[in-house]
């Protein structure tokens, strides 16, 4: 007897898997536009600019990286319903007089 695995403990955990990783990249990504920008400010003595432009620059980045990687969490989560190949199910061929 063949059991499938279970699959709803996989996709939790695709899916935990995914929240833990923008929980630290998207916060990593705006720390890094604030400090660089911070540091470009006094480097150059303006006043905020670059890390208006550097923060505001942050956003589309986190978004795309968002996007990239929750489809890349999709299609591992697709991978894991997806049944395996050895799994089809074939058709009984009829022979030239019609009968099975």
């Amino acid at each position: 007897m063949n059991k499938k695995p279970p699959v709803q403990p996989s996709i939790n955990l695709t899916a935990a898997g995914l929240a833990g990783q923008l929980g630290c990249v998207v916060p990593a990504i705006i720390l890094a536009a604030v400090l660089g920008g911070v540091w470009l400010d006094k480097t150059f003595s303006t006043d905020h600019t670059f890390t208006i432009l550097l923060l505001v620059a942050s956003l589309p980045v986190s978004i795309f990286l968002t996007f990239k990687m929750a489809m890349r969490a999709v299609k591992n989560i697709n991978e894991t319903i997806k049944p395996p190949a050895s799994a089809k199910i074939t058709q009984p061929k009829e022979d030239e007089t019609g009968e099975q």
